[in-house]
């Protein structure tokens, strides 16, 4: 999938002006300054720089070289670099997403410090995540990349993951099974959904079986568990300090009945094209349900590598202006055309559409 924009780096800094992360931070064409050094160049140093930010949520500076937004996490900034085609919109929700996910990871932000909010294990992570993120558009508008099911097939699926949960430790409201990079049934919180799907997409299990990870969620530690079935993923979060053992009765017996109930579930994640929603006028479109969080991006129709870039950024350019336009108290839908092409946005109760 053609990305959502273009993201040249992305930095961690502590508001003492140490830098602990960076992503992609190379030279910028001859002739331009390096990024890190034009972040840092913004203030007369480091630590005035980050002081600058203290209080502040999200803030946003433009240069002649480009767009610099950050958003602060208690005693750090994360710090996002784009070019000017970029909206501050899709980059705000990329860190809001990466900081997520390093809550998740970390612990609430209120208690990071220099010396437990340790990037170096994590690398691999939050790099892959944000490359990931600035691909994805479920992320840009905090949604899940879901497959679609049968309701029945959906309610047999949330009782066998429901079993697993009857099992002591286990928490209630605490299972989900992935396909590839997409949720098939999850019994979560939406927010919890998500940072699991994303730290899947940037950790997969590859050969391994199992895997078990502390992540905070729910306002405490837990063990995530994940757990290969197949072409699937089963996630179970347990209470701190269960092991695997536990567990493992009660995932055999949900392999079998997952095994034999042969449920009519894809092996593999599909698909979905853009013919089966629309005509060939529409040349893309993104659906999102802000109560359930599924996402609909169909894939470009077939075309030049160039003609679907260029679909993309102008997508992405005008669905920026129309996430600030739904925004104002009373509007519902805002049409706007500008060069070839015309953009449409609606939202209506927990619905939102965006057609180009």
């Amino acid at each position: 999938m053609a990305s959502v924009g273009h993201l040249r780096n992305f930095f961690v800094m502590h508001k003492s002006g140490k830098i602990y992360f960076t992503k992609n931070c190379t030279f910028l064409p001859k002739g331009s300054v390096r990024a890190d050094l034009l972040v840092v160049g913004f203030s007369s140093s480091a630590s005035n720089f980050c002081r600058t930010m203290m209080g502040e949520d999200i803030r946003e500076v433009v240069s002649s070289k480009g767009r610099i937004i950050y958003r602060q996490f208690g005693d750090f900034t994360f710090i996002a670099h784009s070019n000017f085609k970029t909206g501050s919109s899709l980059i705000q929700s990329i860190l809001r997403d990466i900081g997520g996910l390093c809550e998740f990871l970390f612990g609430s932000h209120e208690h990071w410090d220099e010396d437990l909010f340790d990037l170096k294990g994590a690398q691999d992570i939050i790099s892959t995540s944000f490359v990931k993120a600035s691909q994805d558009p479920s992320i840009i508008v905090g949604g899940l990349n879901q497959i679609s099911l049968d309701t029945d097939i959906s309610e047999r699926l949330d009782k066998l993951l429901a079993f697993v949960e009857f099992q002591e430790g286990v928490c209630g409201n605490g299972t989900m099974i992935m396909l590839g990079d997409s949720v098939l049934h999850t019994r979560f919180a939406q927010h919890e959904t998500r940072m699991i799907l994303q730290y899947n997409k940037a950790r997969p299990l590859g050969s391994s079986t199992v895997r078990f990870t502390p992540v905070y969620c729910l306002g405490s530690w837990h063990n995530l568990f994940l757990i290969r079935l197949q072409s699937y993923v089963l996630a179970v979060l347990t209470m701190i300090g269960k092991s695997y053992t536990v567990l493992q009765k009660k995932v055999d017996e949900f392999r079998i009945s997952f095994i034999q109930s042969r449920l009519e579930i894809p092996a593999e994640d599909p698909p979905v094209l853009l013919r089966l929603f629309a005509k060939r006028e529409t040349l893309a479109m993104l659906y999102h349900n802000i109560r359930t969080g599924c996402t609909i991006f169909p894939q470009l129709r077939p075309g030049p590598d160039v003609q679907q870039k260029e679909i993309m950024s102008s997508f992405w350019a005008f669905f920026s202006d129309a996430s600030y336009c739904l925004k104002v108290p009373g509007t519902t839908e805002c049409s706007t055309t500008r060069d070839q092409y015309t953009f449409y946005a609606r939202s209506e109760g927990v619905h939102k559409l965006f057609v180009l």
